[in-house]
């Protein structure tokens, strides 16, 4: 039987096997924490779905790598208008914002707490 992964996106079994990239098992949710791994861009990028929607802004579209839960993300890199200074890499945070009821999690919060960090290329 697997029990809810470890931070490090491992799960195990009593017989010493070991299943990685896993979600929760179906009807179990993963408890809100505010938290990050190492692995947690990578995983998020796989199954990734990038659009630019206007100048400066990107929608991305994904599933968490903590909890499995799709979402969407938009991110503006500026806030005003400035002229363009050519092909530019953005660090994007990103957040899980699902909209499941992970236990723990405080009214105002979207998400299960997880958290990293993308590197979106512009053209």
């Amino acid at each position: 039987m697997l029990g809810w992964p470890a931070e490090d996106g491992r799960t195990g079994d009593a017989g010493g096997n070991t299943v990685t990239n896993s979600g929760p098992g179906p009807g179990i949710l993963a408890p809100y924490l505010e938290t990050t791994h190492g692995d947690y861009a990578a995983r998020y990028t796989a199954g990734l779905r990038v659009e630019a929607a206007d100048a400066g802004v990107v929608v991305l579209y994904g599933r968490c790598p903590r909890c499995g839960c799709a979402f969407t993300y938009t991110h503006t890199d500026r806030v005003f208008r400035s002229p363009r200074r050519g092909p530019r890499p953005a660090h994007v945070p990103v957040l899980c914002a699902c909209e499941t009821g992970h236990p723990g999690r405080p009214a105002e919060e979207t998400g299960c707490g997880a958290y990293w960090n993308v590197v979106v290329e512009r053209g």
